[in-house]
């Protein structure tokens, strides 16, 4: 049977648990204010950068081609890009991008930009998925080239790789 007092103890622990836990994760006074907008959410980016985002969205979704809707989408990620949390936003933008239109080429340069120096692995995850999804002919040949030499400097450079950069040269040399 427990008895009364290690009833006590457990109660304890847990108010001193609650308490803790409190303290860790409330917000401090000033930055409380940011994460409170509209709605109770907080803003991703700053109004110039959010109207970049807008103006290039809406421009995404009046264009005619492929290749205007990737290059408006584009735009949104580089302007996503200026915003201090706006990697991830970016690296959308730049997927999307990719995807509007696959012998563009200008957003595996931009996301390379964008991860090499942060995340090598997931770039290299991209890159390698992005060469899957692509067509070897001649139309799409600019954009394998482009994505080869991507993973080509990402393992010259950061991941560190000489085997698989050499092994990729030898691939994009027959391209």
């Amino acid at each position: 049977m427990i008895g009364s007092w290690q009833v006590s103890i457990v109660v304890g622990i847990a108010v001193v648990f609650a308490a803790f836990l409190l303290w860790k994760y409330w917000p401090s006074p000033g930055t409380a204010e940011p994460l409170v907008r509209s709605y109770g959410w907080r803003s991703r980016h700053s109004a110039p950068v959010a109207a970049k985002i807008r103006e290039a969205l809406e421009r995404a979704r009046r264009a005619k081609t492929p290749r205007e809707r990737a290059e408006a989408l584009l735009a949104a990620a580089e302007a996503a890009a200026l915003a201090p949390d706006g990697i991830t936003s970016a690296m959308g933008f730049y997927l999307r991008a990719m995807r509007a239109d696959v012998t563009f080429s200008a957003p595996v340069e931009g996301i390379s930009a964008l991860l090499a120096a942060e995340r090598p692995e997931l770039l290299e995850h991209v890159l390698w998925r992005r060469l899957s999804h692509l067509d070897w002919s001649d139309k799409g040949s600019a954009a394998a080239k482009c994505t080869l030499d991507a993973l080509i400097a990402l393992y010259q450079g950061e991941l560190r790789q000489k085997d698989r950069a050499r092994a990729l040269k030898k691939i994009a040399a027959r391209l």
